[in-house]
């Protein structure tokens, strides 16, 4: 009787086990590839030019504001009496936008920056300090660029980098790339930008992403990937059937072996 159930047991299991090859077998691995729609027989392919994405100062940005003029000293005092946050060994000029917008510059008080671009605020910057500098050389550049990956990527979290434009393509290279179980046709990317909230969704099987407004990204954004829960679900069954079969082979071949 012990014996006859044992055998059921392992007809079932091996059963089951050609079941779930079969429908594994039948994935469509297209999923898993990025851009599967480019053509197969040209070794260059052509893609629309994508403009430049603009960047403009947000409140609680921090700006590299690095000031220049024929009075050196009175130079030297912008950069050395600015909030000058440090970054590794350096100490640089460096001002926080505060919740009204503004950045207070030294010896010239408050200056309302929320909304300009860096060319606009470095304008705006030597204009107000024309008074004191004499021929006055203004640089401005957000450095707090901040993204976030979460979901079904292989290690997620916030990342900040130190230019101003990364894609989202290299932005899933920092969260160590989407795993098997990532819905890639749906990913989405939710966007703040001064109150302005937006979801883009992103299809990474299709070369329409590499025109997508989407694409590079702005400060903190946040790519959201999905999981595919059913397969997953039909990944934890194969994998516990593997083991179920490999131990009742381990248990079959024991008892052949005592049978001898």
């Amino acid at each position: 009787m012990y014996k006859t159930q044992i055998r059921s047991n392992a007809i079932l299991l091996l059963i089951g086990f050609g079941v779930l090859m079969l429908i594994t077998s039948c994935v469509n691995t297209k999923k898993f590839i990025y851009f599967n729609d480019l053509p197969k027989d040209s070794s260059v392919i052509h893609i629309s030019n994508m403009a430049w994405p603009n960047s403009y100062i947000q409140k609680d940005d921090i700006l590299d504001i690095r000031i220049s003029g024929k009075n050196e000293v009175t130079a030297a005092d912008f950069n050395k009496r600015s909030e000058n946050f440090t970054i590794g060994q350096e100490i640089a000029p460096q001002y926080i936008v505060d919740k009204d917008g503004n950045i207070d510059i030294y010896m010239v008080g408050k200056i309302h920056v929320d909304g300009l671009s860096e060319q606009e605020a470095k304008e705006k910057i030597s204009k107000a300090i024309s008074s004191i500098l004499l021929q006055p050389s203004v640089s401005v550049r957000i450095v707090n660029f901040r993204f976030t990956v979460i979901g079904e990527v292989k290690s997620p979290g916030s990342f900040s980098i130190n230019h101003e434009k990364i894609s989202v393509l290299e932005a899933l290279g920092f969260a160590g790339d989407m795993t098997n179980y990532s819905i890639r046709n749906n990913v989405k990317v939710y966007r703040d930008s001064s109150g302005v909230r937006q979801i883009g969704i992103l299809d990474f099987n299709s070369r329409n992403l590499l025109n997508s407004p989407f694409f590079y990204l702005k400060r903190n954004d946040v790519i959201l990937v999905d999981a595919d829960i059913r397969r997953r679900q039909v990944n934890d069954v194969y994998t516990r059937l593997s083991l179920a079969v490999s131990a009742l082979s381990g248990l079959f071949a024991i008892y052949v072996f005592l049978r001898k």
